[in-house]
């Protein structure tokens, strides 16, 4: 019979299981790039195959709807759900630090000045998650905040 375990409600030493390997949160974030990347290497690949492109958006306006769906992306969808797409497709969540839900303002403060931060490092701010027991990277220290796997499936024998 398998059990399903819930991040948000365990105590501090089962919430250690629950930690997101450092490859799944990079998975997470490539996806997120790849998001952002879609619609200008789209607008890119169609001036290449159609001798010009479609001519339907210019290059600036594929840039800024990539920009806009990437501010939607790594700020209100982590703002509204704790997770953005990548995120989501990898199984991961934003939580605060001591297990429960984290809050509105240190989500918002993680997503813009913590990455901010983190991108000031040249990743080096993400790399810490590497070398730390609980696999935070800068902007979690900063905001108090961790990433785990939402969900976890106990297989008891």
């Amino acid at each position: 019979m398998a059990a399903a375990l819930d991040a948000r409600s365990t105590d501090q030493d089962t919430l250690e299981d629950f930690t997101a390997p450092f490859l799944l949160r990079c998975g997470a974030v490539m996806i997120d790039y790849i998001i952002f990347l879609i619609l200008p290497v789209g607008g890119l690949l169609s001036a290449q195959m159609f001798a010009g492109g479609l001519n339907i958006v210019t290059d600036a306006t594929l840039w800024f709807l990539a920009s806009l769906i990437s501010v939607v992306n790594v700020i209100l969808l982590p703002l509204i759900c704790r997770k953005s797409i990548g995120k989501m497709l990898t199984g991961l969540q934003i939580i605060s630090s001591k297990g429960e839900t984290a809050g509105t303002g240190a989500v918002l403060f993680r997503q813009t000045i913590g990455y901010g931060l983190t991108l000031g490092t040249l990743g080096l701010g993400f790399l810490i998650c590497l070398f730390t027991p609980k696999a935070r990277a800068l902007h979690d220290y900063l905001c108090g905040t961790r990433v785990v796997r939402a969900t976890r499936r106990e297989i008891i024998s």
